[in-house]
């Protein structure tokens, strides 16, 4: 049970632990042949797409693809994919703004007031 758990396939161990954290640029270096990974049934424009938008839920296509969904590898690739969608869409919230509220007196007694926001 344990064995099957880590089992890597015919996809280099190096391939799937540095592209937890970076794969795109991962996918971008098997695609020259540093690491090479499964044969897969997705057309190229499929490949593309996925490797732009989707990197993670690409590689645990092809680790689906080669040793199935019965080990570490491809949760570890699926959950870390659901959780890079949910919190890149809450990366616009975070921002800090300045508000400032300006008041002025004119010469004829007339107040306004202007409220500035500036992005910090």
């Amino acid at each position: 049970m344990g064995a099957e758990l880590f089992a890597t396939g015919h996809i280099d161990f190096w391939l799937l632990l540095i592209g937890l954290f970076f794969p795109r640029f991962v996918l971008f270096l098997a695609w020259f042949g540093v690491w090479p990974y499964p044969p897969n049934t997705l057309p190229a424009v499929g490949n593309f797409f996925l490797w732009l938008f989707l990197p993670r839920f690409l590689i645990a296509f092809y680790v689906y693809t080669d040793i199935g969904h019965d080990n570490i590898w491809f949760w570890a690739y699926l959950v870390l994919g659901v959780v890079g969608l949910v919190s890149e869409s809450n990366y616009g919230r975070g921002r800090i703004f300045r508000r400032t509220t300006v008041t002025r007196k004119t010469a004829d007694g007339i107040t306004t007031t202007t409220t500035e926001e500036e992005e910090l």
